[in-house]
């Protein structure tokens, strides 16, 4: 797989691991065990920042709030994707499946398809999946359109398996759906994913209708909201690596418009 992995890719994981849970709060600790001897007390504040930090970033109570401020945009209503001329699904991941000998998408991909499918369903639109192998093997856009048809019974007029990120999902899938004459799209994506790639598609000359799933949620009462959790921590990685790349996308918005 090494070899089909692209060498951006990498870069972007790797450099993406210093700024998110759980290895921005270890840096932070060895920050402060370094500095202990040198400066007692600002070692001490630098382990207690680490150790608050990598507790906080486990807690439902703050998944909630991150992924909660990306979560802007409003569930589509079935007169909105009429509206529409395609179902643009992206995807979001595939994993290898010994249960079934064949790589399936992965949670975020197979929550978007399914939402997909069921607004296919119901209003008629084709659909475009959009998905390449960032991370090497077989393209997200194959794999979830080999599930859509044999779970679902749905053909997917469109299979973009190319893109590497967001902005690749956007350029690729409008290239291909100009050559059908469809300028106006339902986006199917995950409600804290949704900003980013409207930014993308919207910039790709398209106009969009907002079609998000998977909301962040939780159950219980305000107190389990504080206890840590592993979904917890992930759910607070996604949104903090959404809300970096909403920072570049501004930066290089505000750099290209100085250029330019």
């Amino acid at each position: 797989m090494l070899d089909t992995l692209s060498p951006d890719v990498l870069l972007r994981q790797a450099l993406g691991a210093l700024f998110f849970p759980p290895l921005n709060g270890l840096l932070l600790l060895l920050a402060g065990l370094y500095w202990q001897r040198r400066a007692p007390a600002a070692g001490r504040l630098l382990l207690l920042l680490a150790l608050f930090l990598s507790y906080l970033q486990a807690t439902p109570w703050l998944a909630m709030r991150l992924n909660g401020a990306l979560e802007s945009s409003a569930p589509a209503t079935l007169a909105q994707v009429r509206t529409t001329g395609a179902i643009v699904v992206l995807g979001g991941g595939q994993r290898p499946a010994p249960e079934y000998a064949a790589n399936v998408p992965s949670g975020d991909s197979l929550a978007r398809l399914r939402y997909g499918a069921h607004l296919a369903r119901a209003s008629g639109l084709p659909l475009l999946l959009t998905g390449g192998a960032p991370n090497g093997g077989e393209a997200e856009a194959v794999v979830m359109a080999r599930v859509l048809q044999q779970d679902y019974g749905i053909t997917a007029r469109w299979v973009e398996a190319a893109a590497e990120t967001t902005a690749d999902n956007a350029r690729l899938s409008a290239a291909l759906l100009r050559g059908a004459k469809v300028g106006r799209i339902t986006l199917v994506t995950q409600a804290w994913h949704m900003p980013r790639a409207l930014v993308s598609f919207r910039a790709a000359g398209l106009q969009v209708v907002a079609a998000p799933t998977g909301y962040s949620r939780y159950d219980g009462i305000w107190l389990q909201h504080w206890l840590p959790s592993g979904r917890a921590m992930q759910e607070v990685y996604q949104a903090e690596r959404e809300w970096l790349g909403l920072l570049y996308y501004h930066l290089r918005s505000l750099i290209t418009g100085l250029t330019t």
